[in-house]
C-alpha cells in the first residue's frame, strides 16, 4: 500500500465510460468500475467524492454512494459525492424540464434537490453542494442569465439550508462568480472549493483570501506555462488534488507533464484489457500525476504535496482520516 494519501475531490464515476464501458453511445468494453477503483487504492486514494450535475445524477450518486461504502472494506476507499446542477445544465434542469403529475416547477426541483441532499447527510454520503457555478465557454446550453439565476438559487436553498461546503465551476467568467459568491456570502457557511482552476493567480488569491475558498488542481488546470506558475504561487495550504475523471488526464503535451514520474499502461477502448487502463480516459489513479506536477513546479517532495493536500481536504470535509 502507497504510503502517499489522496483525496480527489472531483470524479466523474458515474459516466458511462466507468459504469458501461458505453463511448459516444457505442459500447466497447465489459464495465470496469472495479478496476478504476482497485487502481485508485494502489496508489494511496482514501477518499473520492463523486461529482453529480443534474437532479437525476443527484439522486443516482447518493444511492451508487450508499453501495460502494459496503465494498469499503475490501478497497480502503471512503466514498461520498455532491448534489447540486452544473451551470450548463440548468437551462434543461430548471426550465425545459417537463411537469410531473403533481405540477412540479423550478422552485419544486430546487426542493428536490435539497431532500437528496438532506437524505445524504444523514449518513453522510453528501458531503458538499455541487457542481454549481459559473461557465460563459458553454452559453450554447444555458445563457448567462439562466446560469446567474439559478447560481444563485442554489446558493440560497441548498447551500443556506444544508451549510455544506460548494464545489464550484469557474470558466471563462471574469470576477463573475467572485463577485456572486461575495455578495451572498451569507448563504454558504462552510466554505469550498472553486475546482478545475485555470484562471488567473489574482482572481485565485481574491477566492482565497477574501472568501476563504480552497482551489481545486487538476491536469486541464496545469496545461499552459501561466497555469504551471499559478499553481507555483498558490499557498500549498490551500490547494486540494483532483482528477475530474474521465476528463482532464495531465497529457503528453501539457506544459507541466515533464514532472510526471507515475505512469501507466494503456489501450484503446476498442482494444480493451482487463487491468489495463483505457487511453485517454482519465482515472482517480491519475491523481498523482496532478501530485508530481505541483511538486514539480514547487520544487517539493511528492510526500509533502500529498500530505498537505490530503490534511485540507479533511479540514474542508471535516474528516477525520
Amino acid at each position: 500500500m502507497s504510503q502517499l494519501r489522496f483525496v480527489d475531490i472531483g470524479a466523474n464515476l458515474l459516466d458511462d465510460r466507468f459504469t458501461k464501458g458505453v463511448y459516444h453511445e457505442k459500447p466497447r468494453h465489459e464495465p470496469d468500475f472495479d478496476q478504476v477503483v482497485e487502481r485508485a487504492a494502489k496508489v494511496g486514494v482514501r477518499h473520492i467524492i463523486m461529482t453529480a450535475g443534474t437532479i437525476e445524477e443527484s439522486a443516482n450518486a447518493v444511492q451508487q454512494v450508499r453501495k460502494l461504502r459496503q465494498a469499503q472494506q475490501s478497497t480502503g476507499i471512503h466514498f461520498s459525492c455532491t448534489v447540486g446542477v452544473h451551470p450548463t445544465r440548468c437551462l434543461q434542469e430548471f426550465v425545459q424540464g417537463e411537469d410531473d403529475d403533481d405540477g412540479k416547477d423550478d422552485e419544486a426541483r430546487l426542493q428536490r434537490l435539497l431532500e437528496i441532499a438532506k437524505d445524504g447527510m444523514t449518513d453522510q454520503s453528501v458531503v458538499a453542494i455541487g457542481e454549481i457555478g459559473l461557465d460563459y465557454d458553454r452559453l450554447q446550453f444555458t445563457p448567462k442569465d439562466v446560469q446567474i439565476k439559478y447560481f444563485i438559487r442554489q446558493l440560497q436553498v441548498l447551500a443556506a439550508d444544508t451549510g455544506l461546503p460548494l464545489f464550484l465551476h469557474n470558466r471563462s467568467v471574469g470576477s463573475d462568480l467572485y463577485d456572486l459568491l461575495k455578495e451572498h456570502q451569507d448563504c454558504w457557511t462552510r466554505g469550498g472549493v472553486v475546482h478545475s482552476f485555470d484562471d488567473s493567480h489574482d482572481l485565485a488569491m481574491k477566492f482565497v483570501n477574501d472568501l476563504g475558498l480552497y482551489i481545486g488542481l487538476n491536469g486541464c488546470s496545469l496545461r499552459e506555462g501561466t497555469n504551471l506558475q499559478v499553481a507555483k504561487e498558490l499557498p500549498l495550504d490551500k490547494v486540494l488534488l483532483e482528477t475530474d475523471c474521465p476528463y482532464c488526464e495531465v497529457k503528453r503535451t501539457h506544459a507541466g507533464f515533464h514532472h510526471v514520474k507515475t505512469t501507466f499502461p494503456t489501450k484503446q477502448e476498442k482494444k480493451f484489457e482487463k487491468g489495463v487502463m483505457v487511453k485517454g480516459r482519465c482515472e482517480p489513479c491519475q491523481i498523482i500525476q496532478v501530485a508530481e506536477v505541483l511538486a514539480g513546479v514547487k520544487e517539493i517532495p511528492l510526500q509533502e504535496v500529498a500530505d498537505q493536500c490530503f490534511e485540507n481536504s479533511l479540514k474542508l470535509y471535516g474528516w477525520d482520516a
